[in-house]
């Protein structure tokens, strides 16, 4: 869908069956951040946008097997090319939702603290250190890279 210049994209759903066998992919590492990854990143921005309390997205969800997923909360977004968890630190429950399996909440232990080292939409090597709910949305996201997603249960 298309709308004042914005690319709103379809995010795939877990109950559908075709989706599904979308959404289990292993998502690629992203060797060159050129014009289709950079409109790709804008379509994410987008469809994160413009969904209500939408708080990630990983590429996959709207059907690109890439290791890219956007995390916001608390007035910070991150875009996050091939992130990977370096240490971690305790365990705290949260209570989550998924894109991808609209109104289905459930709890999950996550690590309470994670470092992680990324590339941004710039191509620059960054690494963060984040805690509490910023946490739990990067450790979902990056859990959809493997195809798995602890909200949805078969």
């Amino acid at each position: 869908m298309k709308g004042n210049g914005k690319v709103i994209r379809r995010i795939l759903v877990y109950r559908n069956k075709e989706d599904r066998e979308i959404l289990k992919q292993t998502s690629e590492e992203v060797t060159e951040i050129n014009n289709d990854i950079k409109n790709l990143i804008q379509d994410m921005k987008d469809t994160l946008h413009s969904v209500h309390n939408g708080k990630g997205i990983s590429a996959i969800q709207i059907g690109e097997p890439k290791q890219i997923c956007i995390c916001s909360w608390g007035g910070e977004e991150y875009v996050l090319i091939n992130p990977k968890i370096t240490r971690t630190r305790g365990e705290e429950k949260y209570i989550e939702g998924c894109l991808s399996v609209p109104s289905v909440y459930k709890e999950i232990t996550r690590y309470q603290k994670v470092w992680c080292t990324y590339t941004d939409e710039n191509g620059n090597i960054k690494e963060l250190a984040e805690g509490g709910r910023m946490s739990d949305i990067i450790q979902h996201e990056i859990d959809h890279f493997s195809g798995s997603c602890k909200v949805y249960t078969e």
